[in-house]
């Protein structure tokens, strides 16, 4: 039916003498008072659309769009978006106070929206002017009875290589849900407007308060970030919250706005989630302070990839640089030991044959660390072997128990009964799990629990974790640990962390932590079946 509608209404076009390859000139518009009369007759659905039209603009963040409110006979009221698109349609004419009509615009989702009263929607040569071939319009009317009985549309347009066919139903849905919050609007002025359909369904928190502070709405996605259920918090003040409650006092108190400030929620089950955090005050009708708006975006996912390219990137530099190292060391390395060990099997005296079995110690020690660190930059490729990979783990447990009781400490396992085939190299993946139990136990040195837990996350994933109740780490150690020679330790190299991460890597894992300062860490694995 839309081609058709299409198709008649360019007809009527061709038969008005209009010609594609013309640039249409609006003529019939409203003057100066007229238009202003308009504005304030529609100034509620305005407002409305206005608040609710920014915040869709900003949190496309990517598309540039225009959104334009027009009324019953097709005059534009209001208009704002892209500054591209706005300083295009300028030159076409297209501002506020003209007219959307057929006969001087040609083929226009205002006009057939309205004719027709429905939907409508034309992309590139849709139009009959070829000037508007390169955009995407989306057109949707709208009938308030009980808002003074007004009637007129909404629109968007964007360039055609942003079109998406989930525009017109976003932009339809809104419509539809906008009635009720303009009753809201309608019986209080200065009470917050809640689009469901733009908070509720969007992938970002959104936190609403008055003016005083206190919460008035808290969306799904914020429940889930800061671990908080909307029922618990809705009417309370918002400053109760450390990570964020200081920045929307500054917004209530001194009306600043806050953009891209990082947070990092940790819910109780130690899933951590970073967000970007921006903040502004909502300023009603009069232009008085009603109360503040937030936001957080979840940019978990894109902090951990640049951490891991950035950690790869590392890890290649090192690994050449080791591949160097290990070559101009270990071979006159070889040669000074097999020299100490003549020496020494020559040696006269005890005296010497003890200073010789010293330095020949000390080469070994050197020929050690040449090693790690080779293993570090670059661990042998996984000599992968069918494993059930919860004996491993309580081989690896009892192997490590008699380590516990040197420092009146426990090694509790939490592992499945089942036995859960894995294809991986065991004697990697054993090492992984000695470095880390080890790192636990040393980080209680007056005794503690070290917990080992395992668990089927989903068909095709294995999680082991490994706990302690040592002495955590800060906020600067741990964006540090994972790096080669980093430690806390007096007598570490700061390998032992990134093998483990190389080793993990190479298993196509995950290796992940959580930490506090005075309160413990836990190692998360997550190995691929």
């Amino acid at each position: 039916m839309s081609i058709d509608i299409i198709s008649e209404s360019k007809r009527r076009c061709i038969e008005q003498g209009m010609k594609p390859d013309q640039i249409p000139v609006p003529v019939t518009t409203l003057s100066p008072l007229e238009l202003k009369r308009s504005q304030n007759k529609y100034h509620t659905i305005i407002s409305v659309v206005d608040f609710f039209g920014q915040k869709l603009v900003k949190m496309l963040d990517g598309p540039p769009i225009m959104i334009l409110i027009a009324d019953h006979e097709g005059y534009v009221l209001s208009l704002f978006g892209d500054e591209n698109i706005r300083q295009m349609m300028n030159k076409l004419g297209i501002v506020e106070g003209m007219q959307f009509s057929e006969k001087e615009m040609g083929t226009n989702v205002v006009h057939m929206a309205l004719l027709h009263n429905r939907s409508i929607q034309l992309v590139g040569p849709q139009h009959f002017h070829e000037v508007l071939w390169q955009t995407a319009c989306y057109c949707v009317p709208f009938h308030f009875k009980k808002i003074n009985n007004l009637s007129g549309t909404i629109a968007i347009m964007t360039a055609t290589q942003y079109h998406s066919p989930f525009i017109l139903p976003l932009l339809t849905s809104m419509v539809d849900s906008m009635e009720r919050e303009l009753l809201l609007r309608q019986a209080s002025r200065d009470q917050t407007i809640i689009n469901d359909l733009m908070i509720n369904t969007m992938n970002n928190g959104v936190i609403i308060t008055d003016d005083k502070g206190n919460i008035q709405e808290f969306n799904s996605f914020a429940e889930k970030i800061t671990n908080r259920d909307r029922e618990s918090v809705i009417g309370n003040p918002i400053f109760a919250f450390e990570q964020f409650g200081n920045y929307i006092y500054n917004v209530l108190k001194n009306k600043q706005r806050f953009q891209d400030i990082e947070l990092t929620f940790t819910n109780s089950l130690d899933h951590r989630t970073i967000c970007l955090f921006d903040a502004m005050p909502i300023f009603g009708d009069r232009g008085n302070l009603i109360g503040s708006y937030a936001q957080f975006r979840d940019i978990t996912e894109r902090y951990d990839l640049e951490k891991q390219i950035i950690t790869s990137e590392k890890f290649s530099a090192i690994g050449k640089l080791a591949a160097g190292l290990a070559h101009e060391i270990r071979n006159p390395l070889t040669s000074v030991m097999g020299f100490i060990y003549l020496l020494r099997e020559r040696a006269k005296t005890e005296s010497e044959s003890g200073y010789l079995d010293l330095i020949y110690s000390e080469l070994e020690t050197m020929k050690q660390l040449v090693s790690d660190f080779v293993m570090m930059a670059k661990p042998g490729s996984p000599d992968r072997k069918d494993v059930v990979i919860e004996d491993l783990l309580r081989d690896t447990v009892r192997f490590m128990e008699s380590q516990a009781k040197l420092t009146s400490s426990t090694i509790t396992d939490y592992i499945l009964t089942d036995e859960t085939s894995m294809r991986i190299d065991p004697i990697q993946i054993k090492q992984v799990l000695i470095n880390l139990i080890q790192n636990a136990l040393e980080a209680m040195p007056d005794g503690g629990e070290v917990k080992i837990e395992s668990r089927l996350v989903n068909p095709n994933s294995y999680q082991i974790t490994i706990s302690d109740e040592g002495i955590g780490m800060t906020d600067d150690e741990m964006r540090e640990v994972m790096n080669p020679f980093f430690t806390t330790k007096e007598a570490g190299l700061g390998l032992g962390l990134s093998t483990c991460y190389r080793i993990i890597e190479n298993h196509k894992g995950k290796l992940s932590f959580t930490s506090q300062k005075g309160r413990g860490t836990k190692f998360t694995i997550i190995l691929p079946r």
